[in-house]
């Protein structure tokens, strides 16, 4: 596209170069998701390769699972009430009749006083009423001894028991486990239809960045934010599409991201985003004549966060500070490739609990903090209120929502927190 002229003296850190104020994290998280598509592209992938995926369509059990009556334990297949007198002093001693292995075809039904020795898995033959375990008997070969009385159907397993024919194992947007991909095995299946991964452009900005496998120079440093987020971007369950870095020009910039976006449906850049000379995003997106979504979030960190939509494409712009970027990440990007990937539930679950250890900081702002649940509680991350840190984010599994106007936290306190998953 042709890049409009603007010049550079705009006071980019105006808040009117979007025509938007500052809102809260879910208005912002709502406004992303109106100007998400749903989507519709649909590939088959065998069943291995379907972990993790987001399934096309609803899958019913082509069959009865198990398909037979077959037995759960080594034992022998009996009419119970033939056991009806048996006891340690007196047992029953019934005729071996067949033996039936996991695999074996159903045979005739059973003889009154006769029984049938079954392994795991064996089919039950009819007239069986229940299987006594190998260890509750002498385990006679003709004849066997069984000093015990079982009740009707102790033991068995029913045609059935576990999954109906036509029972529904997944459906539409489900992301699949591996528990499914068992049962779908279980059933037949050897591939599953799954969205296609949306392609999410990850694009790094800043002149103080460098690319690793080569020496830092003075007043330099390495991306970190490039692997971070397109790592956070494929655990969404999106494809990342990697932009080389950008030095902090807007028409530069500009100029990136016309071209990403050429390549992916959902573009995300870090940095240039709050009020210094060189924050550049929100003139970026009058450059390019984006529609304005919303331009800051009342959170912190990372709260001068920005978006606007393109040739009906949005592009969120991140903060610049690994540990912010991550958060902004995490409760704003993720919905979006959630939702580009065609889950049914895109926002993440909420769970209330009590901290373990104190965060001995004021929250003014709303403040989303990383943290670690462990035996029942909360562990806040002990560098996680500093915006430039991402090291004290490893083992971390959810995030603290702390709101606006709340003291310092005590242990014992409760404390509302967003599932990392």
């Amino acid at each position: 596209m042709r890049l409009k002229s603007v010049d550079r003296r705009i006071q980019v850190c105006e808040y009117e170069c979007m025509g938007q104020t500052s809102i809260p994290l879910e208005s912002a998280v709502e406004r992303l998701l109106e100007r998400t598509p749903v989507p519709n592209e649909h590939e088959t992938v065998s069943l291995l390769d379907a972990l993790g995926r987001i399934s096309y369509m609803n899958l019913k059990a082509l069959t009865d699972a198990p398909p037979f009556d077959n037995s759960p334990v080594d034992g022998f297949a009996v009419c119970h009430t033939d056991l009806s007198e048996a006891s340690a002093d007196s047992p029953a001693v019934l005729r071996v009749a067949e033996t039936l292995y996991a695999g074996d075809g159903p045979i005739g039904s059973l003889v009154p006083g006769t029984c049938v020795r079954v392994m795991t898995g064996a089919p039950i033959p009819p007239g069986a009423t229940c299987v006594v375990r190998y260890e509750d008997t002498d385990n006679g070969k003709a004849y066997v001894k069984i000093p015990v009385s079982l009740k009707k159907h102790q033991n068995y397993r029913f045609q059935g028991e576990d999954i109906r024919k036509d029972h529904g194992i997944l459906c539409k947007g489900e992301s699949i486990t591996p528990a499914h991909i068992g049962v779908l095995a279980g059933q037949g299946y050897t591939d599953a239809p799954v969205f296609k991964r949306p392609r999410v452009g990850v694009l790094s900005t800043g002149s103080e960045l460098m690319s690793g496998n080569q020496p830092l120079k003075p007043g330099k440093i390495y991306d970190s934010n490039r692997y971070m987020l397109g790592a956070k971007v494929r655990t969404s369950g999106g494809e990342p599409v990697f932009c080389p870095n950008v030095a902090d020009d807007p028409e530069t910039i500009a100029e990136a991201l016309t071209a990403l976006l050429k390549l992916c449906d959902f573009a995300v850049t870090t940095g240039g985003v709050s009020v210094g000379d060189r924050d550049y995003m929100p003139l970026v997106g009058k450059i390019l004549e984006a529609e304005p979504v919303f331009r800051g979030v009342q959170m912190k960190p990372g709260g001068w966060i920005t978006a606007f939509r393109l040739d009906s494409k949005l592009i969120l712009c991140l903060s610049g500070n690994p540990g912010a970027a991550s958060i902004n990440f995490d409760l704003l990007a993720r919905p979006v490739i959630r939702r580009l990937a065609g889950c049914l539930q895109v926002l993440p679950r909420r769970i209330r609990c009590v901290l373990q250890k104190p965060f001995p900081k004021a929250s003014e702002s709303r403040r989303f903090l990383y943290a670690r649940l462990e035996d029942g509680g909360v562990i806040p991350s002990s560098t996680g209120f500093v915006s430039g840190s991402l090291g004290a984010v490893i083992g971390c599994n959810g995030i603290l929502d702390i709101p606006a106007g709340t003291p310092p936290l005590s242990a014992g306190d409760e404390a509302d927190v967003i599932l990392a998953d």
